[in-house]
This record gives C-alpha cells, structure tokens and sequence, in this order.
C-alpha cells in the first residue's frame, strides 16, 4: 500500500496545490474606475472584474494593457497569468476532471485521448510563457515586489505547472510500454510511475528536464513546497521534530537543491544514467538490475559515497526504504550547520534488506540475505558513520576485496566502458563477453558463471 500511495504522490500533491489556489485572491486591485490606458491601477482593477465575471479574454486585455502602461506592475503580470490559466481551462475544477476520469492506474493520464493530452500540453505551455517572463523579471528585479515568484499563491501555481507537464512526459513515454498498453485492468497492474520511470532509461532527456523544472522550483521556494517535497523526503519524519522554522526550510532547500544539480545535465550520458538511478530511487522504484555495468546490482544507495569502490558515486541505487536507516540527529544538526551536500543529508546509520532485497544476491557470490545472519552486503566496513568519515571508506563490506579496474584504465576511459557494457543487451550476440568483462571491469563480474551471465540479460529490453 505505501509504495502505490507515494506512486500516486505527484498527482496528489498537484490536485491539493491547485485547490489551495482556487481558494486565494491573488489580487489587491485600487479602488479607481477611471479605465485609462495609463493607469495601471485602473486597468489591472477593470482586469479583476472581468476576472470575476469569468469573462477571461477580456481580463485578458485589460491586464495585458495595464503590463504595456507599466512592465512592472506585479499584479497586471499576475493577473494575466491567473487568466491564462482559467482561458486555457486550466483550473481546479478542470484539473479534478484529469485526475478523476478513466482513473485505471497509478498515471492518470496513461489513457488520456491524444487530442485531449494535446490540448493539455498546449495550454501548459501557453501559461508556462508568461509564467516564466514573470519569472525572469523577478529575478532581474524588474518588477515592482508587490507580488513575487515566493508569493504562495504563485509559486504553487507554477509548481502545478512543472507537476503537470512531467505527467504529459511520462504519459509519451508510457505509449512506447506495452506494460501501458492493454485493458484497463492490466494497465492498472502494470503501468505505475515507477515502471514508467524505469522505461524511460533508454530515453531519458525530456524527463530529467521536467524533473529538474520541479526540483528547481522546490528548491526556489521551499517554504511552500515543504509539503510536497516532504513526499520525497518522508525518511526526514524525525529530523523535522528537531529542525523547525528557517531550518526546516533549509532542509528542503538543500534536497532540492541537491536534486535540481543532479538533473540539471541532461547532455552527459552517463549523468542522464545516474539521475534516471536516483529518480526510481527516491521515490522507490528500483529495477533490481546491474544499471553502471559493474555486474553488480543496486549495489549503491543515495548517500553520496562510493559504497562499492569503483570510483563512482550513487551510480546503481538502492530503494529509499525504511529499511535504509539515516541518522536523523547527524542530519538535523548539518542542517543547523548550513551544510547541504547529499553526504550531509543523507547520513546512513545502517542499511537492511526489505522484502524486495532478501533474495537478491548483489554481488553474485552465491550468498543472499540470511533471517539469521547479515551478510556482507548489508554492512559497511566500518560500522560507525564517523569511522568511515575517518577513513574515507564508505564501502560495504562485499566490496572489500572486490577489485576494479584492473587494466587501470583513466577514469573516464573505465567509466565510458562500464556505460557501454550496460547498454550491450543483446543476450544472443553480447559485444562484450563475460571473459572481457571479468578482466577489464572486474568487480562482481569476477563472480558470474557463464550460467549467471546469460540471466544477466533478463529483465532488459
């Protein structure tokens, strides 16, 4: 149940937001009825009446006069941006339509008519230009700072938006899954978020970006996408009853912060990988695959150490789960302490297997999780987080005599190849066979039997 509520978690957070703007007066008109074209006041005033008189188009003009009058009346650009919305039909009544009809999986908009998504995606697009010229005004400090992007009401508003289109984004990755495809019943089994996520690996671009839209805007203003962003974030439950105010809003600023710098490049190949990883794995979706070509599997969790000594860091993720314990005091006070890297924010006490790990053996030694003793791939070397601080080793102990790279190839050369290895996924006509791999990779793949090898390909496509 837990993993198909925070599948849900966007759409929800989207709904409950666009509501809240539904309910706000976005507006403080003057009392002046003298419609000039020079007045500002007046005509963004003539705008909000014909706002309340969902007279849209003509609130339209007025506002867009009252913008040509003075480019920087905050309210004139707000108010045009609020009758956009409500033009484009996008409002909350509107929005309970998307998220209530046809509703036969995780995605609301899985089975959405394409014209109708096109509409959709047309009209975010037409408020998201005038959106973001407020936007940029503001932080040009054009604009005269009656109403700003940190106004509530505003920044929600654009958050709706971002939410919005990564929904589209994710419903054109869905029509190229046939786990998207088929009744309404085998949609609803098959086609969550989460799958969506994963089948977007091999095309990731376009959804980092709406990804990055988001976190940016959390990340902007985190006081009022502390909410929202405390859906990505639940583990934090305790350091919320420690951090409070101004520090609280720190925490969420940071996180998003951190994750608006992972997604931010979406030309690197390799970066577009590791943003894909932690995607599925913060919100819990991890595809149980060796995803860097190390032949190991999910053997990195999001903490930003390097927890198998290949170099890379939170490269092949973990899920974030209850089963991940963080130090939730050593987490309050680097938050207190203004320190905002993922290695602050993510500070591991110990990790455990879930349901979903105990029969996964990471790295292909023979041995998987035992009810009556850990194995070695759910401890770090050192236990204590501040012995492996001390000693720079934040690896599990699998890897402890685990060796990579053995041709000692740069860095970015042995990078490349692991990449090019995990893209090699023709089980029949491999590029790279186990021998190569074992000798120019090393790591888990020195533990892989032919046998192992060919049930490597499983599960890709």
């Amino acid at each position: 149940m837990k993993n198909v509520l925070k599948s849900k978690f966007l759409w929800a957070a989207a709904l409950s937001i666009s509501l809240g703007i539904a309910g706000c007066n976005i507006f403080n008109p003057t009392e002046s009825v003298n419609i000039k074209n020079d007045d500002p006041d007046a005509l963004t005033y003539e705008g909000y009446l014909k706002f309340r008189n969902n007279e849209y188009t003509e609130a339209v003009y007025y506002f867009q006069k009252a913008i040509e009058a003075d480019e920087s009346h905050s309210e004139a650009w707000l108010g045009l941006i609020k009758a956009k919305m409500n033009e484009e039909k996008l409002n909350a009544f509107n929005l309970l339509k998307y998220a209530n009809a046809k509703r036969n999986g995780a995605l609301p908009l899985v089975d959405m008519p394409e014209d109708e998504a096109a509409e959709l995606k047309r009209a975010i697009d037409t408020v998201f230009y005038y959106a973001n010229t407020f936007k940029t005004m503001d932080e040009q400090n054009r604009l005269d700072g009656v109403i700003t992007m940190k106004t509530k009401s505003v920044s929600d508003g654009y958050m709706v938006l971002q939410l919005l289109n990564a929904m589209l984004v994710m419903r054109k990755t869905s029509a190229r899954m046939q786990g998207c495809q088929g009744s309404p019943e085998y949609i609803k089994e098959n086609c969550d978020i989460g799958s969506i996520i994963n089948g977007a690996k091999n095309d990731p671009k376009e959804l980092v970006e709406a990804f990055n839209g988001i976190f940016e805007t959390c990340e902007e203003n985190p006081e009022s996408m502390s909410e929202w962003a405390g859906l990505i974030t639940d583990e934090w439950g305790k350091v919320n009853d420690v951090v409070t105010g101004n520090a609280q809003a720190d925490a969420f600023r940071y996180m998003c912060q951190a994750l608006a710098e992972e997604t931010k490049d979406t030309d690197d190949p390799a970066q577009l990988a590791k943003t894909m990883n932690i995607l599925a794995s913060q919100m819990s979706f991890s595809d149980l695959l060796d995803d860097d070509g190390d032949g190991c599997i999910d053997e990195e969790i999001y903490d930003g150490e390097d927890n198998d000594g290949d170099g890379e860091v939170d490269e092949d993720l973990r899920d974030k789960t209850n089963s991940i314990n963080y130090d939730d005091a050593r987490i309050a006070q680097n938050v207190l302490n203004k320190k905002n890297s993922i290695k602050d924010l993510r500070v591991v006490s110990d990790a455990r297997p879930n349901g979903k790990y105990v029969d996964l053996d990471i790295d292909m030694d023979g041995k998987t999780y035992d009810e009556e003793d850990y194995t070695v791939e759910w401890d770090f070397i050192y236990t204590k987080y501040d012995d492996r601080v001390k000693h720079n080793d934040h690896r599990f102990k699998f890897a402890k005599n685990m060796v990579f790279n053995p041709k000692g190839y740069d860095r970015d050369t042995f990078i490349g190849l692991k990449r090019a290895i995990a893209q090699d996924i023709n089980k029949d006509n491999p590029t790279f066979d186990l021998k190569y791999r074992q000798e120019n990779i090393g790591g888990c793949w020195v533990n892989y039997s032919e046998k192992d090898f060919k049930k490597w390909f499983e599960g890709r496509n």
